[in-house]
């Protein structure tokens, strides 16, 4: 159209045609102009249908990822909590969603145990400790401290009272055999330190008693009631206390002096399954009361002791 238009210019400028072929070539020209226009207007919706098709496409395929569902690791199915045809929810921010099923690598076996709140400054990454599983009884398993929590498990007590414990990661070295199941019940001894050729004491010789310091830090004796009677009294008595003294528990043993029970402040260390490891308060030769924890917890400083010697 815009060729024909040029030759008719031409023409009209050597008067070799008409003014109406003139106009009806200018008039196609407009309309070929504006017909390209809303062809190009159309390609350009055309595209963006495209766009948005492909978008929709991605999105589509990107849903169809989550119809088959793959597990970030090899093992062994332990739970499934849904069958097929069950509907199932999405996790939201304030709602969880629907657990299909738990998976257990048991190639990596843990154990998690509850220590006590004064155990667990005690406890560090790395140390041993020993698995014994309920269901096998007569086994035990070595293994190493991974884990320790730093939040306490709150656990409320028949009584009302809470039991503060912390959670503690064992992951256990020796290989499982067959038959051990996610979930069973297990007690872990943990081994916190070791001491060789140590002086230490039984655990039920070891009592706590309220002694009466002195402004230096000394132990005031306080009277035995054989010196209450006879008069002999020089030392303090309950209900006393002499400016800059003061009254405090002490953890200490009983000690065998001229016949009679002479309790001796001790500082503790670790403990085992049967002893104390005693860092100070005690010297070679001393012989030490034990027996019945009862017994030793109502001993009294200065009571009569008559010591048993061994069978031959």
């Amino acid at each position: 159209m815009r060729r024909d238009l040029q030759r008719q210019q031409d023409l009209w400028k050597d008067e070799l045609t008409t003014r109406e072929t003139l106009e009806r070539a200018e008039n196609d020209v407009r309309v070929r102009e504006t017909e390209l226009r809303a062809r190009q207007q159309e390609v350009e919706t055309r595209e963006q249908q495209i766009r948005q098709e492909t978008a929709n496409l991605e999105s589509n395929r990107y849903e169809l990822t989550k119809v088959t569902i793959e597990s970030p690791i090899d093992g062994l199915v332990t739970r499934r909590n849904i069958d097929e045809g069950e509907t199932v929810v999405v996790g939201t921010m304030n709602n969880a969603g629907t657990v299909l099923m738990t998976i257990a690598d048991m190639a990596v076996v843990q154990a998690e145990v509850e220590v006590d709140e004064t155990d667990v400054p005690s406890v560090a990454i790395g140390q041993l400790a020993e698995v014994t599983i309920d269901a096998l009884p007569d086994r035990t398993f070595a293994g190493r401290i991974t884990e320790i929590g730093n939040s306490p498990i709150q656990a409320a007590a028949a009584t009302g009272r809470q039991a503060t414990n912390f959670k503690v990661v064992v992951v256990l070295d020796d290989a499982l055999p067959e038959g051990i199941r996610p979930g069973f019940t297990c007690t872990a001894d943990i081994t916190t330190a070791t001491r060789q050729s140590v002086a230490a004491v039984p655990i039920p010789a070891v009592a706590v008693r309220e002694l009466v310091y002195d402004a230096y830090g000394q132990v005031v004796r306080e009277p035995t009631a054989d010196e209450r009677r006879s008069g002999r009294a020089t030392g303090v008595a309950a209900a006393e206390l002499k400016p800059g003294q003061t009254r405090k528990e002490t953890e200490g043993v009983f000690l065998v002096r001229d016949g009679r029970a002479a309790f001796a402040p001790v500082k503790v260390g670790i403990a085992g399954d049967k002893y104390f490891e005693v860092l100070s308060g005690l010297k070679p030769g001393d012989a030490v009361i034990t027996g019945p924890y009862n017994s030793v917890r109502a001993m009294k400083d200065g009571d009569r002791v008559t010591v048993d010697q061994p069978p031959r």
